[in-house]
């Protein structure tokens, strides 16, 4: 777990506080042969070598293994990551990458058996586990389209000037799934001051929406839809912090 924690920092630091922008737009540029890319895998050749010295394992024939391994493939996925544009989806795929590689070399160098593995993934994900992202994964989408569908009627009341007003696309969507996700860890922590001043840091920025007498239809509607969130967001909280005490 050491190794596995310092090759982390390790490429942390080295992806994200020691790579100039400059670098980054020479790899765009020049892909395989872009001089930025290069100097971004010597601080990275430099950075994991300390962090296996640093690990306490023998210097040998593995943790030179170890150190070619991380670093070809660190460079393979920054050289396919060049090809793509860099949006949200690219990034998580190119450090979900980095990271597979970490962790199987960690799981290589420390010598455990995949059925060892496997038994500390069992250990991880019991039920109270499974249940809290069971419950997390229920307040995001599943309760976005039961919200969405019991205000439909209310949505048909808005002409087509309201409706093209409506803000980001799908920004209201992502804002209620954080929204129910932190009234339930308040919930689950005991924290119950922390709904309170979500509640209250959510009605100050849609005062701006709801303080205009003519956009009475709107203030109804941004109400029945904070009330259903903040609702399903206490229920299953409370529900799963039950369970929590009695599984």
């Amino acid at each position: 777990m050491k190794l596995f924690f310092l090759l982390l920092v390790a490429h942390f630091i080295a992806d994200f506080y020691l790579q100039k922008h400059s670098w980054i737009m020479c790899k765009v540029e020049n892909k395989h042969r872009s001089i930025g890319l290069f100097k971004h895998m010597l601080v990275h050749v430099a950075l994991t070598s300390i962090a296996i010295a640093l690990s306490g394992i023998s210097l040998d024939s593995t943790a030179l293994i170890a150190l070619l391994v991380i670093i070809a493939s660190h460079y393979a996925i920054d050289i396919w990551k060049t090809y793509r544009i860099f949006v949200l989806k690219y990034f998580l795929i190119d450090q979900i990458g980095h990271l597979i590689f970490i962790v199987a070399v960690s799981v290589w160098v420390s010598g455990l058996s995949l059925q060892a593995v496997f038994s500390e993934l069992h250990t991880f994900f019991d039920s109270k586990t499974l249940m809290l992202i069971g419950f997390y994964l229920f307040l995001c989408k599943p309760v976005s389209l039961i919200i969405t569908l019991s205000l439909r009627k209310y949505t048909e009341q808005f002409d087509e000037s309201e409706k093209a007003n409506e803000g980001l696309a799908s920004a209201g969507e992502f804002i209620g799934y954080f929204e129910r996700g932190l009234i339930a860890t308040f919930i689950l922590l005991g924290q119950f001051a922390g709904v309170g001043f979500l509640l209250a840091a959510k009605s100050v920025f849609r005062f701006g929406d709801m303080r205009r007498q003519s956009d009475r239809k709107l203030t109804e509607y941004i109400m029945l839809g904070t009330l259903f969130s903040f609702s399903f967001g206490i229920a299953v909280g409370k529900l799963a912090d039950y369970l929590l005490t009695v599984l």
